[in-house]
């Protein structure tokens, strides 16, 4: 089940009044809050995230880059071979893609890697889907204002015309659904607001997350004797070690006195718990970051996670850190990771009780600490297909390599050997040597069509199942059978911005209730999406609800029904808006309706 995110939803209300169906701006005193309870979430249209036998094509997309990282353009497809599971795999089918940025006075020359062929016209490009994600946890206020203001100067320029970006903070979700427009762009990424929350101990003695993590794990001996040490001169605890038990010899650097059984372990208890703080916060930021992947897994066309964050600490989070490889690369989400740190080098920290000691103890450490935070992004970015940009204190440049389109890239097609609904390892590589660097997925799950004989799957979780209100959404059917109709009309936020409001009467009276303790039980799943001119999906919302109707308050609200409303967000325009409701579950009764939609 998906997380649900915070949208512009009315709650579901019902109200005593008969004259007229009671809307979702009514007073709600009249009805029981355990009778009627609303779930909603954004609505992603089914990705294709599995091989099917129709096609019988596994399409990978290729960037080869140059020494200096720019895209190599001229390759044919002899110039790239693809293994499956190590084996060689024949490429069917190869196309070359060009972009010029839209704030591009002319385009520049990509890095020449031969003798250009003349490509074939390539097809209607496919939108592309970028989660902008800032991780306003783990970055200070310098790093979160730089990656900002890097993030609004990369939308004036460096977005193609079938580019939709969406907002998401790490401590909040969603903050802007995908879109077009960058001033609302612009407008979500400058809500972004700090929410450092640095796990250290500042008192006796100084605790760093990183000593807690090698501290709490055994990893660091000295580490422990360094910060027992400094405990016991700033905390007096240790006495003449009379009460404190017999002293523990240092170990690791030559020199330091020994550190009474008593500091020792204070300090490891210390450890302990803030490693336990740090360790998960680290891990919800890496179950945000599967959220937001199976958000995006439903997307239609290119998709394309741009993570800016100061890095986290992820020892021992292994398993955490592979589900959303996992989730990634099976539904062909790149992750790309900036690190907002930009250059950094060595600060020494000293805290109370601080001795010569712990001035060697920092200095050997050097900045291996400050690295360690950076390890989840290299590998989310290496596993996925992605670029990983760092040591580099020019963020527009990292805005502009992780989120432009590249100038050229490749899309590589083979024919899978078999469907056996097992994830299969890719490696893209080049036929001859060259000083360049293959960006590409790292494998697919080729899963048999419905024509085919259904082998149990055995790899990592299931892939999605399409379900009928996903396949009703991309119809045009016409279906009158649950007691649900549709308005819509325009309107704006608070904020002044753009909406669609979309009113769904559900007439009681013919409603299919079944008794539950007493209670008249039913249970609706609506969806409504708002396609573009070209058949391009803009964005959608998904809610269900679940009725519980005592006798009373069945027999109120019978006359009229009751309405409920919904606001979605869009740009001003044309649309044609598609809304599919369904009673019960998903063998239920269907009504679907498409109509058009004027937003201004």
């Amino acid at each position: 089940m998906r997380r649900a995110v915070p949208l512009l939803i009315a709650a579901w209300l019902l109200s005593a009044q008969t004259a007229k169906p009671p809307d979702a701006m009514a007073a709600a005193q009249n009805l029981d809050p355990q009778e009627a309870q609303l779930t909603a979430a954004p609505y992603f249209p089914m990705s294709a995230v599995t091989i099917q036998t129709e096609t019988r094509l596994v399409e990978v997309e290729v960037v080869v880059r140059d020494s200096r990282g720019h895209p190599v353009s001229g390759l044919r497809k002899s110039d790239f071979e693809v293994r499956d599971e190590g084996q060689r795999r024949a490429i069917s089918a190869f196309s070359v893609q060009s972009f010029v940025p839209a704030g591009a006075a002319s385009a520049h020359a990509p890095a020449a890697g031969g003798a250009a062929p003349t490509p074939a016209p390539s097809a209607q490009p496919q939108p592309r889907w970028v989660g902008m994600v800032f991780d306003d946890i783990s970055m200070p206020p310098d790093n979160l204002y730089n990656a900002k203001t890097a993030a609004k100067r990369f939308l004036r320029d460096g977005l193609a015309a079938n580019d939709r970006v969406s907002v998401f903070a790490i401590s909040g979700g969603l903050l802007l659904p995908f879109t077009a427009d960058v001033v609302r762009i612009s407008g979500a990424v400058d809500k972004v607001n700090l929410q450092e929350r640095q796990v250290r101990s500042n008192a006796c003695p100084l605790l760093t997350e990183d000593n807690a993590y090698q501290i709490a794990n055994h990893l660091d001996q000295t580490a422990l004797v360094v910060k027992s040490q400094e405990y016991a001169n700033c905390s007096g605890v240790c006495g003449d070690y009379g009460a404190g038990g017999s002293p523990t010899r240092s170990a690791g650097i030559p020199g330091i006195p020994s550190v009474c059984a008593k500091a020792v372990n204070q300090v490891q208890m210390m450890s302990d718990a803030l490693w336990a703080e740090v360790r998960l916060q680290s891990q919800n930021t890496l179950r945000t970051l599967g959220t937001i992947v199976d958000s995006m897994a439903r997307m239609p066309g290119t998709r394309v996670i741009l993570l800016a964050s100061s890095g986290f600490l992820s020892g021992t989070l292994e398993s955490d850190e592979n589900q959303v490889v996992d989730k990634a690369v099976r539904a062909n989400v790149v992750i790309n990771s900036l690190d907002a740190k930009g250059l950094y080098t060595q600060e020494l920290e000293m805290g109370q009780g601080a001795t010569v000691q712990s001035v060697t103890y920092q200095q050997l450490q050097g900045s291996r600490p400050k690295a360690a935070l950076n390890d989840a992004m290299a590998n989310l970015a290496d596993s996925t297909g992605g670029l990983y940009f760092h040591n580099s204190n020019s963020l527009d440049l990292g805005f502009k390599e992780l989120g432009m389109q590249p100038e050229v890239s490749y899309l590589l097609g083979f024919p899978p050997e078999v469907l056996d609904s097992k994830y299969h390892h890719l490696k893209v590589g080049l036929t001859a040597a060259r000083h360049a660097t293959v960006q590409a997925r790292k494998g697919y799950v080729a899963a048999p069509g419905k024509s085919e004989e259904q082998v149990p799957y055995t790899h990592g979780p299931k892939p999605p199942v399409e379900r009928r209100i996903d396949r009703e959404v991309f119809t045009t059917s016409l279906l009158e059978e649950a007691p649900v109709t549709v308005a819509m009309s325009p309107e704006k936020s608070a904020e002044g911005h753009t909406m669609a409001r979309l009113t769904f009467h559900v007439d009681i009276g013919k409603v299919q209730f079944h008794d539950q303790a007493g209670a008249r039980a039913q249970k609706f799943h609506m969806v409504a999406v708002l396609f573009d001119p070209q058949g391009t999906f803009v964005t959608g919302v998904e809610a269900s609800l679940d009725l519980a109707l005592k006798e009373a308050t069945y027999q109120r609200v019978l006359p009229a029904g009751f309405n409920a409303k919904v606001s979605l967000e869009a740009p001003a325009g044309s649309y044609r808006l598609r809304t599919v409701a369904v009673e019960g579950d998903e063998a239920g009764r269907y009504s679907t309706a498409t109509q058009p939609a004027e937003i201004h």
